[in-house]
This record gives C-alpha cells, structure tokens and sequence, in this order.
C-alpha cells in the first residue's frame, strides 16, 4: 500500500471516528513525515485535545513543536512528556535546547544536568 493510500484510509476511518485521537496521532506524523508542518500540528493539537495524557501524541506534538522552533511549546510539551516517561533522553535533551533557545539557561541547566546524571546512570 502507498502512502496516499494509507493516508486516504486513515482520513476515511477518522470520518467514522471522529473522536479518535491514535487516529489524528497517526496522521499528524504522517503529514510531519511529509514535512506538512502546518497541517500535522493541526492535527496532533486535535489528538492532544482529545488525549493530553497520551504518551505518543505528546511526544509527537513535541517533536513537530520543535523541529518548528516553537520553542516555549515545545518545552511545555516535552515537560508534560517527561512527567510520564522521566527518562526519554532525547526529550530531556529537546526541553533542554527549547529553553536554551528562550534564553531560560537555568532550566536549560537543569535539562543538561539532568541528561549528564542518566548518562551515569546508565
């Protein structure tokens, strides 16, 4: 199956389930595959809408946030990420960079360090 394929059909399953957010998830990081920034935050914001507490949708969202250079977001979503999943090494390193680019070089500080004690931790 091609990707215009796999696409329509996830559009197709989201007009079903339009409360779906693995469904808006998916398309999101399929659009941000295709670097169709604006429309993958569009949907990842809707499946964040619908599920702010999904490990995934954060983590893509954070992602798509930062390749954007949307630093403050991006920060905001990486800390929310790391509250379920503390150890993510490239989250820590994304919030760190995030709030290094805001000029916020303390909690870009704390990032950093934080990544130095997995580093030892592992």
């Amino acid at each position: 199956m091609n990707q215009i394929e796999d696409l329509e059909r996830k559009l197709d399953r989201l007009l079903k389930e339009p409360d779906n957010p693995q469904l808006f998830n998916e398309i999101g990081v399929f659009l941000y595959q295709l670097k169709d920034w604006k429309n993958a935050e569009r949907y990842l914001k809707r499946a964040c809408q619908l599920d702010g507490g999904d490990a995934d949708i954060l983590y893509h969202n954070a992602l798509l946030l930062y390749l954007q250079s949307q630093w403050k977001k991006a920060a905001k979503v990486c800390e929310a990420y790391l509250e379920i999943h503390q150890d993510n090494r490239e989250a820590i390193e994304k919030a760190g960079d995030s709030y290094y680019q805001l000029g916020e070089y303390e909690a870009a500080a704390k990032m950093y360090q934080r990544l130095q004690t997995e580093e030892r931790g592992s």
